[in-house]
């Protein structure tokens, strides 16, 4: 099922170059087109970036500390929030990475940046 932001970004793109849903053009078809790459997998890449950035900080910067912070309390009733965390894993999983794998992959920079962003990376 596609979310919000990909079917306004879908609508986004049909409109850049010029054809609407009636035309039945794929949307594949259209990124390849365009040679545009899906905007989930760069927010998910940047998301990756920055979390190997923190495991890369030294304990005692204000960033690290606040990511490392555990929330005393509980949270209202209703539907459970995602946290940052649990992004993070899910996207470590879907690219076949255990969290603890990746905490000792981010360690390295350029290693790290391949995962992330493939071999174009640069450093």
């Amino acid at each position: 099922m596609k979310s919000r932001l990909e079917a306004n970004e879908m609508k986004y793109l049909r409109r850049v170059i010029g054809v609407t849903l009636r035309d039945h053009i794929r949307s594949s078809q259209i990124r390849e087109q365009l040679q545009s790459k899906k905007l989930m997998d760069a927010i998910e890449n940047k998301q990756l970036s920055w979390w190997g950035h923190v495991q890369r900080m030294n304990a005692d910067r204000a960033a690290k500390q606040v990511w490392q912070a555990k929330v005393q309390g509980r949270r209202s009733r209703g539907r459970p929030q995602e946290t940052w965390n649990n992004t993070i894993q899910k996207s470590l999983r879907k690219r076949g990475k255990t969290w603890i794998e990746a905490k000792e992959m981010a360690r390295n920079k350029k290693e790290w940046g391949k995962f992330v962003h493939g071999e174009e990376w640069n450093t």
